[in-house]
């Protein structure tokens, strides 16, 4: 039997997947299943699967912001997505397996399948090793339209170090403190940024983790960049900033 998880925030996938396994895929043994990534991780802990379906697309951490957090992945993966052009580009080069949703039934049974085969492979978790040095890749080259007056300015957004609300605006900042005022509000500035290097820490304020120099969890908590600036991290953001540097909470 392969011990399986599942995690996907979404019950309703979950409950289609454990139906259409338990049909299909006598093979499968469902160990437990999460509907966060903060669960997955616990579970995956816990209880050593064999393999894991994982859902891409979850809110405060993705599937490859999980994947990120683990120390070791020794198990197989199969993502279930809903995002076919990111799909077909980043898991068909890395030559991983996914499904997407709604999953199809003869889809599904290939998957499992091919994960059966892989077991006592490891070049599927070289596989896995690669597409998230991938995604990172794709993450610090990706370039994002900044409306001003007269048009646009295209900027890397390796190059953002934090993002402030100012009203209805959004105020951008960049090194040698220069900065952009955006007639555009946070949440619309924060849909276009990748969530991989970016992370809300503050009801008005995302920062960019890799300019990340210090956390201090005293007055309230708050970051100091390596710019040098003091940031403040809101309560209930706290534990999620921690979880995403690997911290862990006394």
């Amino acid at each position: 039997m392969i011990r399986s998880i599942i995690i996907d925030d979404e019950l309703h996938c979950i409950k289609s997947l454990e139906n259409d396994l338990r049909t299909y895929c006598s093979s499968i043994q469902i160990i437990t299943s999460c509907q966060s990534a903060k669960e997955g991780i616990i579970a995956i802990k816990k209880n050593r699967p064999d393999l894991v379906f994982l859902d891409v697309e979850m809110p405060w951490m993705n599937g490859f912001e999980m994947l990120e957090m683990l120390e070791d992945i020794n198990f197989s993966v199969i993502f279930t997505t809903a995002h076919d052009e990111f799909a077909a580009k980043a898991f068909r080069i890395c030559a991983i397996d996914y499904l997407l949703k709604p999953i199809d039934s003869n889809d599904l049974q290939e998957a499992v399948e091919k994960a059966g085969k892989k077991l006592d492979d490891g070049n599927n978790l070289q596989n896995v090793s690669n597409l998230l040095r991938n995604i990172r890749r794709s993450s610090v080259e990706q370039k994002i339209a900044l409306p001003h007056r007269e048009g646009y300015e295209f900027v890397e957004v390796s190059s953002i170090i934090y993002c402030q609300a100012e009203g209805a605006y959004t105020k951008i900042f960049f090194g040698e403190k220069r900065n952009m005022l955006i007639s555009r509000s946070l949440g619309e500035i924060e849909e276009l940024l990748p969530a991989e290097i970016f992370l809300r820490i503050h009801h008005s304020t995302i920062v960019n983790v890799n300019y990340i120099a210090q956390f201090f969890r005293t007055d309230g908590g708050y970051l100091i960049l390596k710019t040098g600036e003091k940031i403040s991290v809101s309560k209930p953001r706290k534990d999620l900033l921690m979880s995403r540097l690997g911290l862990k909470k006394n």
